[in-house]
């Protein structure tokens, strides 16, 4: 029916200009801020959801030495607006903090809790003390074996809180054959890294699990990088003071998910 409208108006292109004049207008104001997209108005509640990540990162190289130890407040925002709307309420969160992607590290070296990396361009990493945890995640090579079909198989065991996630980046000439986690076999999220998220009950086991890799040329770096990160979303291990108070900063009309979570990158 709009079509046809176009069609019978007495000058088509005045038409078609006017209607395009109208979006490229409404477009910059709705992403210069001018019509703001957040309410706290509970009859009708709009808000900005934000994940806030306290966390400690530690790399460790092929032979098991950590090369970088680093904390922060890691922060996402689900939607177009980014941090733009926050910024004049908490300063410090501004552009000269956004997060950079480790390269080498699967899903840019952070502790995503869903595989959306691919959704989110922008996030922000502010500096902050260590967190510690009293229930630390731990995790260790069990067994590292050659099958004879000429693959390496590598057991791994993690302990840690009831939400985990496992990341892991192939090197170049190596593959992900083989794993012993969902149906066998090995699914890549958007950029060829993959993810799998684990949790458990109160009280659960050791998880031990592992992955095969097929090696078709040798490679000074190791064969593959993987990763993992315990995010603790319940009980005092959840909070820290700062993120507490940085929570606690944010306006009414938004809804910030904060937790603690620890992230370990391991090479082999």
């Amino acid at each position: 029916m709009f079509i046809n409208f176009i069609y019978l108006a007495k000058s088509t292109k005045k038409t078609m200009l006017t209607l395009t004049l109208v979006c490229a207008i409404t477009f910059l104001l709705v992403c210069s801020g001018t019509f703001f997209p957040y309410s706290s108005n509970p009859a009708n509640p709009k808000p900005k959801r934000v994940f806030l990540q306290h966390m400690t990162r530690t790399f460790h190289d092929l032979e098991g030495n950590a090369v970088k130890r680093d904390s922060g407040i890691w922060i996402n925002g689900f939607d177009y607006t980014g941090m733009s709307h926050i910024t004049p309420h908490i300063p410090e969160i501004n552009d000269s903090i956004r997060a950079h992607c480790e390269e080498n590290a699967p899903l840019c070296g952070f502790p995503w809790y869903l595989p959306v990396h691919f959704l989110i361009r922008k996030n922000w990493y502010l500096p902050a003390p260590e967190v510690s945890p009293r229930n630390p995640a731990h995790f260790r090579l069990i067994s590292k074996e050659q099958t004879p079909w000429d693959s390496i198989k590598l057991t791994f065991e993690a302990t840690g809180p009831s939400h985990m996630s496992f990341y892991v980046r192939a090197h170049k000439g190596s593959t992900l054959s083989q794993w012993s986690l969902g149906n066998g076999t090995p699914v890549t999220s958007k950029g060829g890294d993959y993810f799998v998220f684990y949790s458990h009950g109160l009280q659960a086991s050791a998880w031990q699990f592992w992955i095969e890799v097929q090696v078709s040329e040798e490679h000074p770096e190791g064969m593959v990088t993987v990763a993992i990160a315990a995010h603790y979303l319940s009980g005092e291990d959840k909070r820290s003071p700062q993120l507490d108070a940085l929570k606690e900063r944010f306006p009414d009309w938004t809804f910030p998910s904060a937790w603690v979570c620890t992230y370990d990158l391991f090479v082999f």
